[in-house]
Order: structure tokens, then C-alpha cells, then sequence
């Protein structure tokens, strides 16, 4: 028999044994098993129409407020959840989204007004990418208004608004350390789209406004900006500051070079002074460096420059040979330094070159004196060590 026949004949059994369900059983149970089927189907049915309803009340609610969440978090989490079901939850419910539209967007960028420029672009990027989500899955219920809308600020919110905070943001924001991460992140995103420079040209001319030979904190940011983020920027930013440390005229800051001092480029400091031909410059440079450590490379960086400046280099180098008489390597590296013969004349020269080789005379003496004490030792344990042999035997 058919579905529909065991259907039939289930009932007409059902009302013939009085509604005994085990005598139908009994008697046909290809029956009794088609109507479990129907009714199986049915209850899947019904709990279909009842879930998707519950699912529509649902979603109506959460569009409702979702333009009443206090945090981005959640209203990220709630627009994304309205991206994912409209599609499924029919027209009654996009109609009510579309009239929402406005407030969505209103408070999606509400919510982030106060983020920095990092959170702002991952912000926008989420809002942006449900909008074009909704656009995709509402186009089924032809509503142009609804899909023309979101279609249209997925694009907008990127290409519009993102670009004037980030425009807003390098035009107010102070260089600092504190920042690097962020223009980090800034460039890296710049560097995503089609079209970098849009980005990346009006910030570099911003950064470009500031004074490199003067700012340190400025300095501070280019430095610590990471090579494999901000990539052409940094490198642009880098070889300005590298132009200034190879100039002859530039005057760089003395907070500058103090701060350089202290790291792991400080040649770069020594040849910046060797080659400075700022009179004045180089003047103020020697009374806030020279002599007041203990780098000698610094000091003697100054002896090396020949501009005319008022100075004590012969007195100063006179007196490091003084007290440091015995230091050979020391005596050695500021007698071969570029500009010493010229501060201490031919003369006095002569006697450091004398007393070297006298020093070093004297250094080999008591290697010489030292290696025959160490045979001597030696002998005298080997003798030892026979005598003691002898003994034995």
C-alpha cells in the first residue's frame, strides 16, 4: 500500500479496535509506523515555524537595541549576529533593519569616537565588513534602499570617514615614543590598500613639518618606528636623520647627540663632530662635551676637527699622557690619532714616541724577566722530582 493508504487504513483500525494502539499494531504495523513517520514530520515542522519564530523575535529584538549598547564590543557582537541571520529570518525583519539603519551606523561610530587611531582602524574594518555582509545577504528581498545603503557605507566608512580620523589623528598627534606603535600599525594598514601613498604621503609631510636636528623626542620616535611595519617610512625617516649626522653644516642639537652617546651608534656622534664646519656650533659642542667624560674617542673627536675654535686640546692631551704614563694601549691609540701632532707640535711629539718605546722596552724586559723566572721554577720542581726518584731507590 501507499503512504497515504496506511495513513487511512491506521485510523480506520484505530476506530475499529476502539482505539487500541497495540491490537493496531498487532494487525498492520506498516501502518502504525507511517503514522509515527507523519507525525514525526509534522512535530519538525511545527518546530521549525516555532524556532524561526522565536529566531525572528530574536533578531527584531536584538536590532532593536542594538543602538543601545554602551561598549563596541557588544555592538560588534550584535551587528555581526544581525549579518549572519537576516538572510534567514525574512522580509518583515529586514523591513524593520532598514529602518534602523541610520541609528546603526550613528552609534557604531559613536561608540568609537574615543579609541586611538589603532582601535579606530579595527573598529571600522568590523563595521565596515557586516555592512557588506548585510548588503550580500538582504539583496533577496529586493529592498534597494536597505542594500544600496549598507553596499554603499561599507565603502564609504573605509575610504571616507576612516581617512579623515586618520587624516585628523598625524595632523594632531605628538611624535612621540608613545606613538611609534601606533604609526606602526597606521603604515601597516596604509600599506594593505590599493593605494598607500593617500596615507602614507600627507603623514611622512607632517612628520617632515618638525625639526629633525632639534627634537629629540622626535628623534626617540623615528628610532624606535619597527623596519618591518612602518617599512618606506621608516627608511625615508632614518636616511634623513643619517644626511644630518653626515653634514658638515646641520646643527644638530646637543640633547641629540648626549642621547646618542648612549647607545650602540655612537661613532656616528665622533664623526659628526671630526666633520662639523659650524664654527660656533662646534664651539658649543666643546664646552658641553669635551673633557667632561670619560669617552677619550669623543674628546679626541674634537682634536681631529681643524676648525679654529678656542680650545685646550695640547693641555688635555698633555695631561691624559700624564696620568695615564704607564697605560700603553691608551698612550698608543691617542698618539696615533688624527690631529695630535698637529695640537702638540713636532717636539713634544718625539717624547711620547720615545717614552713608548721606553715603555715598551720595559714590557718586553719584564715579559723577558718573567718568562726566566717561570723556567727557573720550573727547573727548580724538576729537580725536585729527580732528587725525590733517587731517594726512593
Amino acid at each position: 500500500m501507499s503512504f497515504l493508504e496506511n495513513i487511512s487504513n491506521f485510523f480506520s483500525l484505530l476506530k475499529q479496535s476502539n482505539y487500541d494502539l497495540a491490537l493496531v499494531y498487532s494487525q498492520d504495523s506498516s501502518s502504525f509506523y507511517s503514522v509515527l513517520l507523519l507525525l514525526f514530520v509534522v512535530i519538525l515542522i511545527v518546530g521549525y515555524f516555532i524556532r524561526d519564530s522565536f529566531k525572528k523575535a530574536e533578531l527584531s529584538k536584538l536590532i532593536s537595541n542594538i543602538t543601545k549598547v554602551s561598549n563596541f564590543s557588544e555592538f560588534e557582537q550584535k551587528l555581526s549576529k544581525i549579518a549572519d541571520e537576516i538572510s534567514k529570518r525574512g522580509l518583515e525583519i529586514a523591513n524593520k533593519l532598514n529602518l534602523s539603519k541610520e541609528d546603526i551606523l550613528t552609534k557604531g561610530l559613536d561608540l568609537t569616537k574615543d579609541f586611538d587611531i589603532k582601535q579606530k582602524i579595527e573598529a571600522y574594518k568590523k563595521i565596515s565588513s557586516n555592512f557588506s555582509l548585510i548588503s550580500k545577504n538582504t539583496k533577496k528581498y529586493d529592498i534597494e534602499e536597505l542594500c544600496k545603503f549598507y553596499e554603499e557605507k561599507s565603502i564609504s566608512l573605509l575610504e571616507d570617514n576612516l581617512l579623515k580620523q586618520i587624516e585628523n589623528y598625524y595632523k594632531n598627534v605628538r611624535f612621540t615614543q608613545s606613538e611609534a606603535e601606533n604609526i606602526d600599525f597606521l603604515v601597516s594598514y596604509a600599506n594593505s590598500l590599493s593605494n598607500p601613498l593617500v596615507i602614507l604621503k600627507p603623514l611622512e609631510n607632517e612628520i617632515n613639518k618638525f625639526s629633525f636636528t632639534f627634537n629629540l623626542e622626535l628623534f626617540k620616535f623615528i628610532k624606535k618606528l619597527d623596519k618591518n611595519s612602518s617599512k618606506v617610512l621608516s627608511y625615508a625617516l632614518n636616511k634623513k636623520i643619517e644626511e644630518l649626522f653626515c653634514s658638515e653644516k646641520e646643527r644638530i642639537s646637543i640633547a641629540i647627540l648626549a642621547y646618542v652617546l648612549k647607545t650602540d651608534e655612537k661613532q656616528k656622534v665622533y664623526d659628526y663632530i671630526v666633520n662639523l664646519k659650524d664654527k660656533n656650533h662646534l664651539q658649543s659642542l666643546y664646552f658641553n662635551f669635551f673633557g667632561k667624560s670619560k669617552d677619550i674617542d669623543l674628546d679626541l673627536a674634537f682634536v681631529k676637527n681643524e676648525t679654529e675654535i678656542v680650545n685646550d686640546y695640547k693641555e688635555y692631551i698633555n695631561s691624559q699622557i700624564t696620568y695615564n704614563w704607564k697605560d700603553l694601549k691608551l698612550i698608543k691609540h691617542i698618539i696615533n690619532s688624527s690631529g695630535v701632532l698637529r695640537v702638540i707640535g713636532h717636539i713634544d711629539y718625539r717624547n711620547v714616541l720615545e717614552r713608548i718605546e721606553k715603555l715598551e722596552n720595559e714590557v718586553d724586559f719584564n715579559a723577558t724577566v718573567a718568562k726566566i723566572l717561570e723556567v727557573s721554577r720550573n727547573a727548580e720542581k724538576i729537580a725536585k722530582e729527580a732528587k725525590a726518584i733517587a731517594r726512593s731507590k
